[in-house]
């Protein structure tokens, strides 16, 4: 036989018969890298003895998207606190029932005559649809329309009906004792501008006083101003400025020392209940288009029967879901919890509507949430409960959803936007992973989808309770867990690159 004749298989693709036999006994000796259920990858197990994190308060699930493998199960069955990525649930239930086109009407009616001048001899009504995001800019433009209509001046009173919303009176101090914070409102049919009010403070070198003022401008919002212009850097909690007011109350007092190095500051804080609030707003834009009210407002419930004058749509939900979860904004997910629980059991709304459509959802989709304990639906809760697995689980349902597209873009680009805009804005992971964040004070979270060096994306959840991990600690144990995925490689492409060095070597 020709010596041609004797070449091996392994000569015959150029590769030596040495090489064979190492590569076969090194593929043989790499493990698997999946790891179980009492591990973790060594740089997240750093970043915890950095911080002095318990490790039994810490659940993490990461799995392949596409297949379902589980990259990392550690204490992932563990009911947990989820703090903000419980909007995930409240959303992507909604997204999938609602449709992204979901709009919601605000009606008006009116109770009287309109004569040739446009004056309405008698009362306007405003019924509210649960709308979310019914801002300062929607209710000019739907008071541009009624103009626009020929509506000049109201001589009975403002109507207003939140009757599509059955709720308790809610303690805006309960949750945490801050209940001037825009976190802290309460959901209500008919929401304007999200009840808040954004002040600016501003030096007067000339008069050496501050100037306040006030974003809507509400005529029935007294703002006292006892602040003293001190000389110093902008710096400090709140810039030295102190707050008296009630909630719920129709003033608000600013006192305090505030330094002239600062050439403008600003804040947001909810006065004013929800109905005087929506009279102040209205009142100051009806009457800066020119038309006049001459009476007060009442609380009202509009005989279904009525005719309305006019209906005013939404923006639709596909887009409402990316300020929601980008932004996580708890009364409009509350909004929109609500708006699910009508969906499902008719009006009015409730939170036990709303937690039984969640539900009911869950087991049409036969998702398994065992431990799960609902709220409000926004996170905002000591009590709320939820494991990292059944997040994972979430996430890859709605990965296979025709809605995918839609709820993916709600969640914040790593570096990019929303709440991790600051995070990950140079480097490796900017862009790579859209995510929806938690905290609370003893409670870190971090959900969503990262999409690997190596192209393959995963699902991942972070559930984090412990005392001080809101404190930045939490983060930094996130961070190790993305980063350490980003580079993650399979064992298979783990073991070819280091077959390929062997290869070289030799």
């Amino acid at each position: 036989m020709s010596k041609s004749k004797n070449r091996s298989a392994a000569q015959f693709f150029g590769v030596p018969l040495i090489c064979v036999s190492t590569m076969v006994a090194l593929f043989a000796s790499i493990a698997p890298q999946a790891l179980a259920g009492d591990q973790l990858p060594p740089v997240i197990e750093r970043a915890m003895q950095r911080f002095d994190f318990d490790p039994d308060g810490l659940s993490v699930m990461v799995q392949n998207v596409e297949t379902g493998d589980v990259l990392l199960d550690y204490q992932a069955h563990v009911p947990r606190n989820p703090a903000s990525t419980m909007k995930l649930l409240t959303t992507y239930a909604s997204l999938d029932t609602l449709t992204p086109g979901h709009l919601w009407n605000t009606k008006v009616y009116t109770f009287g005559d309109i004569d040739a001048n446009g004056v309405l001899h008698g009362d306007l009504a405003i019924r509210g649809g649960g709308d979310p995001f019914f801002v300062e800019e929607t209710l000019w433009k739907m008071l541009m329309e009624l103009r626009r209509r020929g509506l000049r001046s109201i001589t009975g009173d403002l109507l207003l009906d939140n009757s599509l919303f059955d709720l308790d009176r809610e303690d805006p101090a309960a949750f945490d004792g801050e209940p001037l914070r825009a976190y802290n409102v309460a959901p209500d049919a008919l929401l304007f501008n999200l009840k808040v009010v954004r002040f600016w403070f501003e030096p007067d070198a000339d008069s050496r006083s501050v100037k306040v003022s006030s974003l809507p401008r509400l005529p029935n919002l007294e703002i006292v101003n006892d602040l003293k212009l001190v000389p110093g850097r902008c710096r400090g909690y709140m810039r030295g400025i102190e707050i008296d007011a009630e909630p719920n109350g129709n003033r608000v007092r600013f006192h305090g020392r505030f330094p002239d190095g600062c050439r403008r500051y600003s804040f947001g804080r909810t006065l004013l209940d929800h109905d005087s609030y929506a009279y102040g707003l209205f009142r100051s834009l009806w009457e800066s288009l020119g038309g006049t009210l001459e009476g007060g407002y009442r609380r009202v419930v509009v005989d279904d029967s009525q005719k309305p004058l006019m209906s005013w749509q939404s923006r639709s939900y596909g887009e409402l879901i990316r300020l929601i979860n980008k932004h996580s904004n708890n009364v409009m997910t509350r909004q929109v919890f609500l708006t699910l629980g009508s969906h499902y059991f008719g009006e009015p709304a409730s939170l036990t509507k709303a937690r039984d459509a969640v539900r009911v959802w869950l087991d049409e989709q036969r998702i398994d949430f065992d431990s799960l304990v609902i709220d409000n639906g926004s996170g905002l809760s000591r009590d709320a409960r939820m494991s990292a697995r059944e997040l994972t689980e979430l996430l890859r349902h709605a990965w296979r959803s025709p809605f995918m597209p839609e709820f993916i873009s709600s969640l914040s680009l790593a570096g990019t936007d929303g709440t991790v805009s600051r995070r990950h804005k140079r480097g490796e992971l900017t862009g790579r992973a859209h995510l929806k964040t938690g905290r609370l004070d003893d409670v870190t979270a971090l959900a969503g989808y990262l999409l690997a060096d190596d192209g393959t994306r995963y699902a991942l959840a972070i559930l984090h309770n412990d005392k001080g991990v809101h404190r930045g600690g939490g983060e930094a144990v996130q961070d190790a867990l993305l980063r350490w995925l980003y580079n993650y490689q399979t064992p298979i492409q783990a073991q070819s690159d280091q077959a390929g060095r062997v290869l070289a070597a030799e």
